[in-house]
């Protein structure tokens, strides 16, 4: 089950790296307001890896505050350049 913590970017050959740890972490965020494993309801094969380099994330529930799901959100983004630095996370 750790396919939902890798970075999309990794399936395609990039290297890990403290910005695809980011990712990771916005998922570990994800896993601690749930209170699930990210994409419990699945099976963790290819056909997730192609679900999430489509862009496929779990769903923020209504009760996670904004600032909370806007931060989540911004470590999923699936441009690395694009996401939060560790220190800022």
């Amino acid at each position: 089950g750790v396919i939902p913590y890798i970075a999309p970017e990794i399936f395609n050959g990039s290297s890990f790296s403290k910005i695809t740890d980011v990712y990771s972490m916005g998922m570990i965020m994800w896993e601690l307001t749930t209170g699930c494993k990210p994409f419990a309801n699945v099976k963790h094969d290819h056909n997730l890896i192609y679900k999430i380099l489509d862009g496929e994330r779990p769903v923020i529930t209504e009760d996670t505050p904004e600032c909370y799901a806007n931060l989540m959100k911004s470590c999923w983004d699936p441009d690395p350049k694009k996401r939060p630095s560790i220190k800022k996370v």
